[in-house]
């Protein structure tokens, strides 16, 4: 190991910084720093599945649970980028790794639009994942993160996700965090995504070579939508030279 930290796995992407801890963004507070280092109440459930991460879910090097690879079918979403597979058989209710990346708070009104949203560096990411929603907490993998980052959304791949996103307590650091297990047998799937909404899992455990597929959720999917549709009517008004990609870009 370098001093640098470990090697990245293999097929992890130039000019992305491999994680074995968080990265902390400048915008967080005290008050969000005393939210992310506040553990939560749990009921009987939530107190179970917790006991099943590890006291310390931060990884030390790659993990050997899972292999990022290209996706190379060409009715896949993601054809041409890659996914995280498993490199072994993967039971009901594992907890494979955490997700790691910048964590950081959405940032005030003052300097963007009226919700903030020019000014908020990480609101276009595809890769920022809630922690908590109230006090506008995330953590965003678009620059750095595990293979965590690399796990695609189950719509247009298979009928059902076979893993979720779930909030992990880190022990050792005293803090909160994100973790990605493979769903117990018999959930429905309704772990945090990158946005609202609700799926049902097969439950069934992941077989190796299978890809580890998550349920981004229906929020994730309509910002993406409202983005590219702004887009394509900025590119539309570049190309007939419209005034209005001057009001918007101003």
């Amino acid at each position: 190991m370098s001093s640098q930290g470990p090697a990245p796995p293999k097929n992890w992407p130039p000019g992305v910084r491999y994680l074995t801890t968080p990265v902390y963004s400048p915008t967080l507070t005290p008050s969000h720093l005393t939210a992310l280092r506040t553990r939560p109440p749990q009921d009987a459930k939530e107190a179970a599945a917790a006991a099943a991460a590890p006291a310390n879910p931060h990884p030390k090097g790659p993990c050997k649970l899972v292999r990022i690879a290209p996706v190379t079918t060409p009715s896949h979403p993601a054809h041409g980028q890659s996914g995280l597979f498993a490199a072994r058989d993967l039971p009901p209710g594992t907890f494979l790794l955490a997700y790691l990346g910048e964590i950081h708070a959405t940032p005030p009104p003052a300097g963007g639009d009226e919700r903030g949203e020019a000014a908020d560096p990480h609101a276009d990411s595809d890769y920022d994942l809630s922690l908590d929603r109230e006090m506008g907490i995330g953590i965003d993998a678009a620059r750095s993160g595990t293979e965590a980052r690399f796990i695609n959304d189950y719509r247009g791949v298979a009928d059902r996700p076979n893993a979720e996103f779930r909030e992990v307590w880190d022990a050792g650091r005293g803090e909160r965090g994100m973790g990605v297990w493979v769903l117990p047998e018999g959930k429905s799937g309704k772990g945090k995504g990158k946005g609202k909404g609700k799926s049902k899992g097969n439950g069934k455990g992941i077989r190796k070579g299978e890809e580890i597929l998550v349920s981004y959720g229906r929020g994730f999917w309509g910002a993406r939508r409202e983005r590219e549709e702004v887009t394509r009517i900025l590119c539309s008004a570049a190309e007939i030279g419209s005034p209005l990609l001057r009001v918007a870009t101003v």
